[in-house]
């Protein structure tokens, strides 16, 4: 049996990570300990089954109930995604020595500190640490080598299915380029740098629709105030989150992601899948999947001036050539991010786990 622990916006990829596995033959449960499981009814309908603790108000009371109900329905690996459940996950194995505890992360590292020397320092307790990123993998070699035999990289997936190309994409008929960003309004998400950005650029023909506001917020009103500081109202708007985020792909001319930090992203993975050119931050490994001139352009996301004139340099791109981009990001997304070589990297780390068991 595989159990899993999820929270918070990891829910996408551990919960196709569950189904694929159900799939490919296995006994899988997903286990949650918060509210907001919003892939329950995709679970429910594969067979997949879902068990929800109670949270007792007490981790460590928590991580005993946990550890309890594994032991009961003889659990022999468990998967975590996000850091406080990769703790917890460590600490379980403390109480249920047999089971076997693969930890993920899923953001790239900037600062090195007390906390996340901490937090590694758990892992050693767990059998490997899958990455997400290339990047975090070697932010991880670096900062704690004893960690080296146990760690692995398994990008994102996205189902190229579910999100592949338009007759839209990159028409630009309206000699108005749209442009998309699909991603959580938040500080580390840069919205103001592109707001400022799209500022600077002076660049009418480029619209910008950003879906993503959980709510109006501190930083929602920021944006705001610069949107009509810069006289942007016309061509930046910003909108919550939208369930029909294929439609909003296949209505774009090109995706923008302009983070300071990111693991592999999962709307980066679709907007390729989708086949759009893409304008992103040069961070974590972005330059795996964007190359500047054949899929799209990256930029600092912490040089205003630079930003800018990417977008200027954006502007200036023919219909044509846009398109060619689209195609090569769908291609890329094919080659680099799908889930047969997602499903794949699992069941061969699972086989390692469990020395050749079925």
């Amino acid at each position: 049996m595989i159990a899993s622990l999820r929270l918070g916006g990891a829910e996408r990829q551990l919960s196709g990570l569950a189904l694929l596995l159900h799939t490919y033959g296995h006994d899988v449960e997903v286990l949650t300990y918060r509210e907001g499981s919003f892939y329950a009814k995709e679970l429910q309908e594969a067979g997949v089954k879902h068990t929800v603790i109670s949270h007792p108000g007490s981790d460590l009371k928590l991580i005993d109930t946990i550890a309890a109900h594994l032991k009961e329905v003889k659990c022999e690996v468990l998967v975590s995604y996000l850091l406080g459940s990769n703790i917890k996950a460590c600490l379980i194995k403390r109480k249920y020595p047999a089971l076997k505890i693969i930890v993920s992360e899923r953001n790239c590292t900037r600062h090195f500190g007390l906390y996340t020397s901490v937090r590694l320092s758990f892992y050693k307790i767990a059998d490997y640490v899958v990455c997400n990123s290339y990047a975090q993998e070697e932010v991880v070699r670096k900062h704690c080598p004893s960690l080296s035999g146990k760690l692995t990289t398994i990008p994102n997936f996205v189902d190229s299915c579910r999100f592949k190309p338009s007759d839209r994409n990159g028409s630009s008929d309206d000699k108005c380029i749209k442009i998309l960003t699909t991603a959580r309004l938040h500080s580390r998400k840069n919205a103001t740098g592109l707001i400022k950005a799209a500022a600077d650029a002076g660049c009418e023909n480029l619209h910008f629709d950003w879906y993503g506001a959980l709510s109006k917020d501190k930083y929602y009103g920021r944006c705001r105030k610069l949107i009509c500081k810069y006289g942007l109202q016309d061509r930046f708007h910003i909108h919550p989150g939208s369930d029909k985020v294929e439609q909003l792909y296949a209505e774009a001319d090109v995706f923008c992601l302009p983070s300071f930090y990111e693991g592999t992203s999962n709307s980066l993975a679709e907007a390729l899948s989708s086949g759009l050119p893409v304008v992103c931050s040069d961070v974590s490994d972005a330059a795996r999947y964007v190359i500047p001139g054949q899929n799209g352009l990256l930029f600092n996301p912490k040089d205003r001036k630079r930003f800018a004139e990417t977008l200027r340099a954006l502007a200036a791109t023919p219909p044509e050539v846009l398109r060619q981009w689209g195609r090569k990001s769908r291609e890329t997304a094919v080659s680099k991010l799908s889930k047969e070589m997602f499903i794949k990297r699992y069941l061969d780390l699972l086989e390692g786990v469990l020395g050749g068991k079925n």
